[in-house]
């Protein structure tokens, strides 16, 4: 099982440089050939990113609404607990929040591996990194 950072999708969504590698790995999540989580926040951050980057609110109702056909797509919702943990992980491993909040969902869920372009992870013990490419 990956942990899904919200690069990813953004990276497709925002038809970045990296997009054709994002949408076949999304695809194998979203076909239930690979399983993969993203916390709640993690959405938000993107309809968030989404929104900044002059999307409507209908091409944002399409993107919340099309996570419910990724068939190998869960999405983990943090606690306040896991959020108070995020913050003592900020100052640990010197995160942001929603980096922080993305440890902590990886850490209680028991994965390792987490897809994402996110460099600052690499140097977090039990964690492998890898980009959709590598997946």
């Amino acid at each position: 099982m990956y942990f899904v950072d919200a690069n990813i999708f953004l990276e497709l969504l925002l038809e970045q440089q990296r997009a054709d590698h994002c949408e076949r790995f999304l695809t194998r999540i979203k076909n239930g050939k690979d399983e993969a989580v993203i916390t709640e926040f993690l959405v938000d951050a993107i309809v968030l990113v989404l929104e900044r980057h002059g999307k409507s609110s209908v091409e944002l109702a399409t993107f919340i609404s099309s996570l419910s056909a990724y068939t190998g797509l869960k999405i983990y919702f943090l606690s306040l607990a896991d959020r108070l943990f995020a913050t003592r992980h900020m100052k640990e491993f010197e995160l942001d929040f929603d980096d922080a909040t993305t440890y902590q969902a990886i850490k209680r869920m028991s994965i390792d591996t987490l897809v994402s372009f996110d460099t600052d992870f690499d140097a977090i013990d039990g964690i492998t990194r890898i980009e959709p490419d590598k997946t």
